[in-house]
C-alpha cells in the first residue's frame, strides 16, 4: 500500500540542549532564540511586544487543556502563568521532528524544563546537559506552529500555535513536599 509523505527534518539529541546540528534547521534557529531570550529570560516582564514572537492570533493550549487565543493575551497572561511557580527555568531540546507546511513548518519537539523554585530546596539537585544545578526537572513535548513574516522582529517567522503537553508531577510533588503548596490548593481535605 502506499501512501502521501512529506519529507522532515529528525533530530534526536545524544544528551539534550541546543546543538549546532539541532539549530542548522531555521525553525529550531528561531526557537532556541525564542526560548532564550523570551521565555527562559522572561522577557513579557521588561515589557517585550508579544508581536515580536507571536502572530496577533497566536493561540496556547496548556498541558491541562486551557486554550488561550490571540498572541497579546497569550503573552501577558498565560504564559507568565506557566512559569509563575518558578523563580527560574531553562527548556533544553531532546529531540524534534519539523516538516513544512505551505506558510512554515510544524515541529513537535520533547524537552526538559529544568526550574528553581521561589523558595531555598534541601531536596537533591538536578543537572542540566551542562551540569548548572536546578530545584526540578519536568519532561514535556510540544507542537508549534511557525508562519513565515517577512516583517518578523526574528528572522522571518512568528509563532502561530503552541501545544504543550507537560508532567507537572515532579514540580507539585515538590512544592507539596517543601509545604509551597498545599492538598488543600486542589481541593482534598487532609
Amino acid at each position: 500500500m502506499s501512501f502521501p509523505t512529506t519529507p522532515a527534518f529528525i533530530y534526536q539529541a545524544p544528551r539534550g540542549g541546543w546543538t549546532s546540528e539541532l539549530t542548522q534547521h531555521p525553525a529550531a534557529a528561531w526557537l532556541k532564540q525564542y526560548t532564550e531570550t523570551a521565555l527562559d529570560a522572561r522577557a513579557w516582564e521588561k515589557g517585550e511586544p508579544y508581536s515580536n514572537w507571536h502572530t496577533n492570533d497566536f493561540t496556547v493550549t496548556k498541558a491541562d487543556g486551557t486554550v488561550v487565543e490571540g498572541g497579546k493575551q497569550a503573552w501577558e497572561q498565560a504564559i507568565p502563568s506557566m512559569y509563575a511557580p518558578f523563580k527560574a527555568q531553562q527548556h533544553e531540546p531532546g529531540m524534534a521532528l519539523v516538516f513544512e507546511t505551505p506558510d512554515g513548518w510544524v515541529m513537535l519537539g520533547e524537552a526538559k524544563v529544568f526550574a528553581q523554585l521561589h523558595v531555598p530546596s534541601p531536596e537533591p539537585k538536578v543537572k542540566d546537559a551542562s551540569g548548572k544545578e536546578w530545584d526540578v526537572v519536568t519532561p514535556g513535548a510540544f507542537r508549534f506552529q511557525f508562519v513565515r513574516d517577512p516583517k518578523a522582529a526574528h528572522d522571518g517567522l512568528l509563532l502561530k500555535g503552541t501545544t504543550i503537553f507537560a508532567d507537572s508531577g515532579p514540580a507539585i510533588t515538590l512544592m507539596l513536599r517543601l509545604g509551597v503548596m498545599k492538598p488543600s490548593d486542589f481541593g482534598i481535605s487532609t
